[in-house]
């Protein structure tokens, strides 16, 4: 038989996994952004826009894929740069 805190105690490390993150993510976005993420965004834009990506994990509650965390991170780049 397992312990009864076992799942207790995975619970909290998730817990504490996802507000890691979420700290992580939140001070990104605060970050003044460099000249060649500047550059980079102002490229992808160029070659393949920025809009909105159609995401059926983000829509099953699975959460935002990589690439469409880092278009939003672009269009915030480019609001901010003009």
């Amino acid at each position: 038989m397992k312990p009864d805190n076992e799942g207790m105690t995975m619970k909290t490390y998730a817990i504490a996994g996802a507000f890691a993150a979420a700290t992580l993510l939140s001070a990104c976005a605060t970050t003044a952004p460099t000249e060649s993420q500047i550059a980079s965004c102002r490229q992808m834009e160029s070659d393949m826009g920025v809009a909105d990506r159609h995401d059926h994990s983000e829509m099953k509650g699975q959460g935002r894929n990589p690439m469409n965390l880092s278009h939003d991170r672009c269009r915030q780049i480019l609001r901010s740069s003009k």
